[in-house]
């Protein structure tokens, strides 16, 4: 997901997307509370929007720990 006004999550560390998520569930809860849905819309999809980045990271890494690479599958296939 995009939004114009969010800059390039990428360029942060974990622990600063893990903040700022944190803080946009706090504001999330917080905006449910008072009713205000054109708020609840936009803290939503900042929420998805750093869910995803956070999602994608731990998806880079845990492939990255794996190191299963095709030709070591290949190795275990025996087809005689």
């Amino acid at each position: 997901m995009f939004h114009p006004l969010e800059g390039d999550l990428s360029k942060l560390k974990d622990s600063e997307v893990e903040s700022k998520l944190q803080e946009l569930t706090k504001k999330h809860y917080q905006a449910s509370r008072l009713g205000s849905q054109e708020l609840l819309t936009q803290l939503s999809t900042f929420v998805t929007i750093y869910r995803d980045e956070m999602r994608k990271r731990q998806a880079k890494s845990l492939s990255m720990n794996n190191n299963v690479t095709n030709e070591d599958l290949g190795q275990l296939i025996n087809v005689d």
